[in-house]
């Protein structure tokens, strides 16, 4: 690109018939300011006016700050013997109040003034001796070596907002995004690659990726998928990433080659958790299975309710019936016992599927606190609590949308499995309060706990290990909270107690 030093104030150099190009705008005039009041610097204003530029002269360092408080010259030429201050603590001054503008130094200067002068910033000194002809080449060569420096400056300043820009939008994504050369050397990770794999934070290690455990495929560390996406172009796979400090958990990596213009290769590798989306199709395998469960439930139920209530006639006839000498008559209070076990059974069915199939239409803006409470009523009904110490924790004003007697039903279960896991007695804790726009419960007792073997089990329907009921009241629970679109977690410790959390949606969420 040709050099243009119209915005400097000095010509054109001269076209071929010695005119020179007309000033195309006002702002092409700033000024030179020469300081200084020597032979020397008035023959420099002298040499630039006869030039063509538009010079200013001031005679002390005053003068020179009051013209750079108000203007941005082209050009700033400072000759050593200003009065006013000492010339380097002016020098120092001049760069702390125009970064971009870098002065000249008309010499003569010492050597030692000198050095002390270009390291403070000055671009250099003019020797008194120079022709005008030298004089302006010399200026005009200044002026075109400062405005591509600016130039320059301006460029890397658009690339540094460029960079900062991308690296903020990459640190959004929720996918760990990583650079590495054909080396593996890492050249960038953004905020989530850093935390899924614990990575510290400011500048990394060349081979950072070596310390990364991943398996899967016959691969140990993240450093050999790298190399792997090196070798094919293109790699992808479901792994178990197990950085330090944290439990193994699935990611999906994949990496791909690319080659930039100069054509050095990197690779770009991204890597996305998936214990989120496991753990939702989990619960959503879970949800359709015990949906299911419940269609069949409902369809035994309708089986076996009439043929029940005819055998339990049939048995009470007989006992009315048959003397007591004859031997038939030991063998009825069994079969009388077990008719009805199952016709408990066939009303629990009817009652989890009366809590389940309510509408969301009917579904209402109602007060946690009310439907704790009344589950806590029916539990001092239900049970005998003597031995029990209760502990109740609330959150006033904590509004929920959805059916009061399904949740007060689901809330008096947990209660209830709390209470029958403490025969002997213990402490039962209910806390509500909000979180993150949901109204958490948390409800803990000290009981025997739930085995591990039980944990997968406890919400299927008819599991149960106590020797009544139809082991419907935890299924209740589960399909209650779906209905609500809210989530239900249990940690259970052997010997430990266990811990139920349900989480509901506030009421306008």
């Amino acid at each position: 690109m040709p050099f243009d030093d119209s915005q400097s104030g000095l010509p054109s150099p001269p076209g071929p018939a010695g005119g020179r190009p007309k000033a195309q705008g006002k702002e092409r005039l700033r000024p030179i300011i020469v300081a200084g009041g020597s032979a020397g610097a008035q023959n420099c204003a002298a040499t630039l006016k006869a030039a063509g530029s538009q010079v200013r002269r001031v005679r002390n360092w005053t003068e020179v700050m009051g013209l750079l408080d108000g203007e941005e010259p082209a050009l700033l030429i400072l000759d050593p013997r200003l009065k006013g201050m000492g010339f380097l603590e002016g020098v120092r001054l001049v760069r702390k109040m125009s970064p971009s503008l870098i002065p000249l130094i008309l010499g003569p200067l010492p050597l030692e003034e000198q050095g002390e002068a270009l390291r403070l910033g000055a671009a250099g000194v003019l020797p008194e001796d120079l022709s005008e002809t030298m004089l302006a080449e010399w200026i005009r060569s200044y002026v075109q070596r400062q405005r591509l420096r600016r130039e320059n400056e301006r460029i890397r300043d658009r690339m540094l907002e460029s960079e900062a820009y991308l690296a903020r939008i990459l640190d959004h994504l929720d996918e760990g995004i990583i650079t590495t050369d054909a080396t593996g050397r890492v050249l960038a990770a953004n905020m989530a690659a850093r935390e899924l794999c614990r990575l510290p934070a400011g500048h990394l290690p060349p081979q950072i990726l070596e310390s990364v455990p991943l398996s899967g495929e016959g691969l140990r560390t993240l450093a050999a998928a790298a190399a792997r996406v090196l070798e094919t172009g293109f790699y992808e796979g479901r792994f178990l990433l197990n950085p330090e400090g944290r439990a193994s958990f699935p990611v999906y990596f994949q990496g791909s080659v690319h080659r930039q213009s100069g054509g050095e290769v990197e690779t770009i590798l991204a890597l996305r958790d998936l214990t989120a989306q496991e753990e939702l199709e989990l619960r959503v395998e879970e949800s359709e299975r015990l949906a299911a469960l419940g269609r069949i439930a409902a369809g035994m139920a309708h089986e076996i309710r009439n043929p029940l209530m005819a055998v339990g006639g049939l048995v009470r006839r007989l006992e009315r019936q048959l003397s007591a000498e004859e031997p038939g008559q030991a063998y009825l209070p069994a079969i009388r016992e077990n008719v009805q076990r199952m016709e408990t059974m066939v009303r629990d069915i009817d009652e989890y599927l009366r809590y389940v199939r309510v509408s969301s239409e009917l579904f209402r803006s109602i007060p946690l606190e009310d439907v704790l409470k009344d589950a806590l009523e029916r539990l001092h009904a239900a049970a005998d609590l003597s031995a029990l110490h209760l502990e109740i924790e609330t959150f006033d004003h904590l509004q929920i949308h959805g059916d009061a007697p399904s949740l007060t039903e689901m809330f008096f279960q947990i209660f209830r499995n709390a209470v029958e896991a403490m025969p002997q007695g213990g402490s039962l804790r209910v806390r509500a309060f909000p979180e993150d726009g949901q109204a958490v419960v948390r409800v803990t007792d000290s009981g025997r706990g739930i085995p591990l073997e039980h944990t997968s089990t406890i919400y299927h329907p008819f599991f149960t290990t106590k020797m009544t009921g139809a082991g419907m009241g935890l299924t209740k629970v589960h399909m209650i909270t779906q209905r609500h679109r809210g989530r239900i977690d249990m940690d259970s410790r052997s010997q430990g107690g266990t811990t139920f959390t349900v989480r509901l949606p506030l009421a306008g969420d």
